[in-house]
């Protein structure tokens, strides 16, 4: 079986940075305890029970808003996830006194600071994302004057008042971004379109693009709660026409997947730890069909 290994593979700089900076904390002695982290700091669990058992307490529960989440904690320090957070729950962790790291990745506050810019030269904003992700909560969190968009069904349901400024969650498809993008030039004029898609999120979904030609079978290395992840899955079964399985380890490859494969391919996501990857591709390489 021929094993094509796609790059770019393992942690982008933000994932890795909002890692290394709970490592950091933990062992800070000068930081009160406990030591909260708000959320899953990146989209993996793997990365989450590893940090969990080096001391860290992560405070997520998908049913509950992360200000409920927070409201009753009155000591110790609380990091918050890579994901950005919403104001209110900011304010609220400095009102309690409470100890607050931020581990928010920079191409994140980027597009922050884009939407405050242009909220500030009187534009209405148009905001491409994920409902109920955290980053899109954070980013709509800003301000009353952010719609947000998930699907071109969704521009059909609102009427928006001109200027627009059009931007986005970081981690959202190419392959679903364009044409929102086009429809919004159809249904607007004074529009002004930055697409934020990060560098890290583009260069892996280009990688699958390219890598997968001629492959049989694709694996995803990444957990199911991450966007960047599962959007590498719909590009490579959407854009490339391949077979394509979201994993979170190589426990999770299944023998009846690959009869009959000769090609396959392997990516991962950009919260994903490189040894699970490694570990996918070992198993792969010595895998006799």
């Amino acid at each position: 079986m021929i094993v094509k290994k796609i790059t770019p593979r393992g942690f982008c700089k933000g994932v890795y940075n909002a890692i290394e900076l709970v490592k950091k904390s933990l062992n800070d002695p000068t930081l009160p305890r406990p030591i909260y982290v708000l959320g899953f700091i990146v989209h993996n669990k793997h990365v989450v029970d590893d940090l969990t058992n080096a001391g860290a307490i992560t405070l997520d529960d998908r049913l509950t808003s992360r200000l409920e989440l927070v409201k009753d904690i009155k000591k110790g320090t609380i990091i918050l996830s890579a994901h950005g957070t919403d104001e209110e729950v900011k304010r609220l962790i400095l009102e309690n006194n409470l100890t607050l790291i931020d581990a928010t990745c920079n191409d994140v506050y980027q597009t922050h600071d884009s939407i405050k810019e242009h909220l500030a030269k009187g534009y209405n904003i148009i905001y491409i994302g994920k409902i109920n992700h955290p980053e899109t909560n954070a980013s709509i969190s800003l301000s009353p004057k952010i719609t947000l968009i998930e699907t071109l069904e969704d521009l059909d349901k609102v009427i928006l008042k001109e200027p627009l400024f059009v931007t986005n969650q970081t981690t959202f498809s190419i392959n679903d971004i364009l044409p929102i993008h086009e429809k919004i030039k159809s249904l607007y004029q004074n529009v002004i379109i930055s697409e934020e898609i990060c560098n890290a999120t583009r260069f892996r979904q280009n990688a699958i693009i390219k890598g997968n030609e001629g492959v049989d079978l694709c694996y995803v290395v990444g957990d199911p709660r991450s966007n960047n992840s599962k959007n590498l899955v719909k590009i490579s079964q959407e854009l490339t026409k391949t077979k394509t399985l979201l994993i979170q380890s190589v426990k999770d490859i299944k023998i009846k997947d690959l009869k009959g494969v000769s090609v396959v391919s392997v990516s991962s996501g950009a919260s994903t730890p490189n040894y699970l990857t490694e570990e996918v591709i070992k198993f792969l390489e010595n895998f006799k069909n």
